[in-house]
C-alpha cells in the first residue's frame, strides 16, 4: 500500500515544504495555512482521479498518468509558493512547480495513446524534444532567484527586473512550445478517434489561457511575472487533463463549455478588472466626476460583471451545443434515426432511420454539416441521388437499401466486400472512416480495393451492423464534400444506430440468410477440400523430406552389399521392417549400426516418419524424467516413424523398464513402476535395439530388463564384420576414399594394389570405425593422389612388406606404384 503511494508522500512532501516555507516567510499568518493544510488533500483527491481503473479497458499509457500527477504536484507547488510574500526562495520555487507543470504536460501529450486500427501513432509525435526545449527556458528562470536566495552576497548586484523578465520570458517559452507541440500533434493525429478530440481540446485549452493571460496583464490585473507562470500552469493542467481523461467525448464537451464561457465571460470580466484597477488609480473622485463616472462606479461594475457572468453561465450550454460538430446536425440525426429504429416493423423502422440520415446529408451536391473543405477533384462532382443517400449494405441477400426524398425504400442488387467487415471491425467504436482509409493506403496495399470501393459509392463512414449471429451488413454514411474528419461523438452515434438497426432487421434477413446456407455449405465445402488437397501436398513433402534423411543415413549400408553376408543381412532387414515388429541388431565394436537401422525404418510402412537416434552411451538420455517428459521424450519424436536405440544394454534399468512399457499394445502392459502412460505408447511408431551380445546373454548378465526383452523378442539380425565382407572391402575403401578427397582436396583419392592387397588382408577388429580412421589418417600423409604401402606403414598399418634395409634392390615397388588402379 506504502509503495504504490510512494509517488504522492514525495508530491505532498515537496508541497507541505513549499507551503511551510511560505508560512515562515509570512510570520505564520495569511493563506499560508490553507495552502499548508488544503493542498496535499487536494493532491490525493487527483492521484485518485488518475488512478487505473481496476475494471474495464483502459487505453491511457501508464506514464502519460505519471506526468499528469507530476503536473498536479507542479501546479500546487506553485500555489503553495504564492500563498506567502514575494522573496527570491519562494519565487524560486513557485517557477520550479510552473515549469515541472510545463514539462509534465509536454510530455503527457507525448504518451496519448491511440484507439487502434489502421491508423499508427506517428512516431514524431512521441518524442519529448518539446518538454526538452521548455526546460532550457526555466532553467534561467528557476537558477535567479533561487542564486539570489542561497547567496545573497553573490547576487547583490541582480537586478530583480532581471527575474521578473527570467520568468515572463520563460512561461511564454514554454507556451510557446506548448502550443507548437499541440499543433504539430494535432496535424499528424487529425485522423485518430479519441486522440483528435483531446490534442485539439487542449490546443484550445492553452490558446484561450494564454489569450486571457495576456488581455489581463494588459489591463492590469496583476504584474507580468506573476501571472504568466499562472496561466502556463493552467494551460499545462488543461493539457494534462486532455491527455488522461477517461472520456475523449467528455473532453470534447467540456471544450465546447469552457470555449462557450471564455467568449461571452472574458470580456466582461476584463472590462470589470479595468474599471476597478485602471480608472480609480488614474483618476481622483473629484476627477471621476469629470470624467462623468461616480464614485461607486467600481462597485457597480462589479455587480454588472457578476450579473453578467451569471446570465452567461446559463446561456452557455445553449452556445456549447451550438459549437458541437457539425453544428451538431449529424449528432441529432443519429439520435433521431435512433429513436425512429425502435419501431417493431423492421422494414418501417429502417426507412425511418435511413430517412432521417438522408435529411441531415441534405440535397444532392450539398456539402456535408461542419465541411469546409472543397470536393475532392478525383471524385465525381455531380453523383446520383441516391449515391448521396445513406443506405444499408446487406450481406444476405447481397444489396443496398436506400430511402428517396419522398420516404419509398429502394433495394438494389450490391456486394459488400467481407474486408470492410473485417476492418470496420478493428477500427474505434466499429467505424470505418475513408479518410482513414486514404491515410493507409500507401501503407497497407490490401486497402486499396476498399478504398476504389467507397469512393466509387461516395462513402464516408461504414459501420457493421450485427444480429445475434453476426454481421448482417454495414451502414453507410455519404462523405459529399466533407473534409472534416469525424469526430468520437459522431462515431459513437453512429455506433449506436448501427447497434439499434441490428437488433430490428436481424429478424428480417433471417429468412434471406437461411437461402444462402445451402450455397455457402457447398462453397465451404469446396473450399476444405482445396485446403486438404493442400494439408496432403505438405504432408507428401515432409514424409519426402523424411525419407531422403533416412535415405542419406542408410547409404553407408547400401554402398558395398555385395559379399553374401552383408546381402543376407539387408534382405533379413527389409524382411523385419516391413512386418512393423521391434528388430534387435547385433552390433560387433565399429560397426555403423545407424545405417542398417535406416534400413529397417525405410523397409517398415512409418517409412515417411522421422528417424529418431538415442546413443544409449550418453549420460543425458539416462534421466527417466526425459522420457516421461513429452517435450523431451524420444518416444514422442519417434512417433510415427522409427526409434534407434544404440547400446540399449547401457540404459538404466528403469529407462530399460520404461521402454519396454511404451513397446506393448494399449491396455496390454501389465501395471508397475516405470510402466509408459498411454499417450507415450510406441504403437504408433517403430523400434530398432543395437546391442553387442545377444538378448537372452545379456540379460543373464543382468544388463538387459526383462520388460524389455520380453517385448523385443528373439528378431535379431547379426550385422556382418568387415572380416566377414571381403568382397566388399575394395567399394568399401574406395567409397570411403572418394569422400576424403573429395572434402579435403577437391578430388577422389586413387589407392594402390598393394595397399588394397594389404587392406583385403586385414583382420579389421575395429570394423567401420577403423577402416575410416586408417583411411582418413593415411590420406592426410599422402604427398601425391594415390594411397599406397608407404602412406599406410606411415600411419602404423600393418601391411606385411619387408622392412625398408631387406627391400633394397626391389627397384621394381615404383613402377607398380605408377601401374596402380585409381579410384
Amino acid at each position: 500500500m506504502f509503495r504504490r503511494a510512494r509517488s504522492f508522500w514525495i508530491a505532498a512532501a515537496a508541497v507541505a515544504y513549499a507551503a511551510f516555507a511560505a508560512l515562515q516567510a509570512s510570520g505564520g499568518r495569511g493563506p499560508a495555512w490553507f495552502a499548508l493544510l488544503g493542498l496535499p488533500p487536494l493532491l490525493g483527491i487527483g492521484w485518485r482521479l488518475t488512478e487505473q481503473p481496476a475494471r474495464g479497458e483502459d487505453r491511457i499509457e501508464p506514464s502519460a498518468r505519471d506526468a499528469a500527477r507530476a503536473c498536479l504536484t507542479g501546479a500546487a507547488l506553485l500555489a503553495a509558493a504564492r500563498s506567502g510574500p514575494v522573496g527570491p526562495a519562494l519565487i524560486a520555487l513557485g517557477n520550479l512547480g510552473a515549469a515541472t507543470a510545463a514539462i509534465a504536460a509536454l510530455v503527457a501529450l507525448a504518451r496519448v495513446g491511440g484507439l487502434g486500427g489502421l491508423l499508427e501513432t506517428p512516431a514524431s509525435t512521441r518524442r519529448l524534444d518539446a518538454a526538452a526545449f521548455a526546460s532550457m527556458f526555466w532553467t534561467v528562470a528557476i537558477a535567479l532567484p533561487a542564486v539570489w536566495a542561497a547567496a545573497p552576497e553573490r547576487a547583490a548586484g541582480l537586478d530583480p527586473l532581471a527575474v521578473a523578465y527570467a520568468t515572463s520570458a520563460a512561461s511564454l517559452g514554454s507556451l510557446s512550445v506548448t502550443l507548437v507541440a499541440l499543433t504539430r500533434v494535432r496535424i499528424a493525429r487529425r485522423l485518430e478517434l479519441g486522440a483528435n478530440d483531446r490534442t485539439e481540446a487542449a490546443l484550445l485549452l492553452t490558446a484561450a489561457s494564454l489569450g486571457i493571460g495576456l488581455l489581463a496583464a494588459l489591463v492590469g490585473v496583476a504584474r507580468p511575472e506573476a501571472l504568466l507562470p499562472v496561466v502556463s500552469t493552467i494551460a499545462a493542467l488543461s493539457v494534462s487533463w486532455s491527455a488522461v481523461a477517461a472520456d475523449a467525448a467528455a473532453v470534447s464537451r467540456a471544450l465546447r463549455v469552457a470555449l462557450a464561457l471564455a467568449a461571452l465571460a472574458a470580456p466582461v470580466a476584463l472590462l470589470a478588472v479595468y474599471a476597478v484597477h485602471v480608472i480609480p488609480g488614474r483618476a481622483g473622485v473629484g476627477q471621476a466626476g469629470a470624467l462623468g463616472l461616480p464614485a461607486s462606479a467600481a462597485g457597480a461594475a462589479v455587480f454588472a460583471a457578476c450579473a453578467a457572468c451569471a446570465a452567461i453561465g446559463v446561456a452557455a450550454p445553449q452556445l456549447a451545443r451550438r459549437l458541437a460538430p457539425g453544428g451538431a446536425r449529424w449528432l441529432r440525426a443519429f439520435d433521431a434515426a435512433t429513436r425512429s429504429a425502435m419501431n417493431p416493423d423492421p422494414e418501417a423502422a429502417l426507412e425511418s432511420a435511413l430517412m432521417e440520415l438522408s435529411q441531415a446529408a441534405g440535397p444532392p451536391g450539398r456539402a456535408w454539416p461542419g465541411s469546409t473543405g472543397a470536393p475532392r477533384t478525383e471524385r465525381p462532382t455531380a453523383l446520383p441521388s441516391s449515391a448521396q443517400a445513406a443506405a444499408l449494405y446487406r450481406i444476405s441477400p447481397a444489396e443496398r437499401v436506400w430511402v428517396d426524398r419522398a420516404g419509398y425504400a429502394h433495394a438494389e442488387p450490391a456486394d459488400l466486400p467481407v474486408r470492410l467487415i473485417e476492418f470496420g471491425d478493428a477500427e474505434p467504436e466499429g467505424i470505418l472512416r475513408i479518410e482513414v482509409v486514404e491515410a493507409a493506403e500507401v501503407r497497407r496495399p490490401e486497402v486499396r480495393p476498399l478504398l476504389a470501393w467507397l469512393e466509387e459509392r461516395d462513402v464516408g463512414a461504414l459501420a457493421v451492423v450485427r444480429d445475434a449471429s453476426g454481421p448482417i451488413g454495414a451502414l453507410g454514411i455519404p462523405r459529399g464534400r466533407r473534409a472534416a474528419p469525424m469526430l468520437i461523438e459522431e462515431a459513437r452515434g453512429l455506433r449506436a444506430l448501427a447497434d439499434r438497426l441490428g437488433a430490428v432487421i436481424g429478424v428480417s434477413t433471417m429468412l434471406a440468410r437461411s437461402r444462402q446456407r445451402e450455397l455457402e455449405a457447398r462453397r465451404d465445402a469446396a473450399a476444405l477440400e482445396d485446403h486438404g488437397r493442400s494439408l496432403r501436398r505438405a504432408l507428401a513433402l515432409g514424409e519426402g523430406r523424411l525419407r531422403a534423411i533416412a535415405e542419406i543415413f542408410a547409404r553407408p549400408a547400401r554402398a558395398a552389399a555385395y559379399s553374401p553376408a552383408a546381402r543376407a543381412a539387408v534382405e533379413q532387414l527389409e524382411r523385419l521392417g516391413a512386418s512393423g515388429a521391434p528388430v534387435t541388431l547385433l552390433s560387433a565394436p565399429g560397426i555403423d549400426a545407424v545405417a542398417w537401422a535406416a534400413l529397417v525404418h525405410l523397409a517398415s510402412p512409418r517409412a515417411g516418419g522421422a528417424l529418431t537416434i538415442v546413443d544409449g552411451a550418453s549420460a543425458a538420455e539416462h534421466a527417466l524424467a526425459r522420457w516421461r517428459d513429452p517435450d523431451t521424450s524420444p518416444l514422442e519424436a519417434a512417433r510415427g516413424g522409427t526409434l534407434v536405440v544404440l547400446d540399449a544394454q547401457v540404459l538404466p534399468a528403469d529407462v530399460q523398464s520404461y521402454l519396454g512399457a511404451a513397446l506393448a499394445p494399449a491396455g496390454g502392459a501389465p501395471p508397475g513402476e516405470g510402466a509408459a502412460p498411454t499417450e507415450a505408447r510406441l504403437g504408433e511408431g517403430g523400434l530398432v535395439v543395437a546391442v553387442p551380445q545377444t538378448i537372452d546373454a545379456l540379460v543373464a548378465l543382468g544388463q538387459m530388463s526383462e520388460r524389455l526383452a520380453d517385448r523385443l523378442g528373439d528378431r535379431a539380425v547379426a550385422l556382418p564384420v568387415l572380416a566377414a565382407r571381403g568382397e566388399d572391402l575394395r567399394a568399401l575403401a574406395l567409397e570411403h576414399l572418394a569422400r576424403i578427397g573429395t572434402r579435403l582436396r577437391g578430388e577422389p583419392f586413387g589407392l594402390d594394389l598393394h595397399a588394397l592387397t594389404a587392406i583385403l588382408e586385414h583382420a579389421w577388429p575395429g570394423n567401420d570405425a577403423e577402416m575410416a580412421a586408417v583411411l582418413l589418417r593415411a590420406a592426410l600423409a599422402a604427398e601425391g593422389d594415390v594411397i599406397g604401402v608407404r602412406e599406410l606403414e606411415a600411419v602404423g598399418f600393418p601391411t606385411g612388406r619387408p622392412a625398408p634395409e631387406q627391400a633394397r634392390g626391389a627397384g621394381a615397388a615404383p613402377a607398380r606404384r605408377r601401374r596402380a588402379s585409381r579410384g
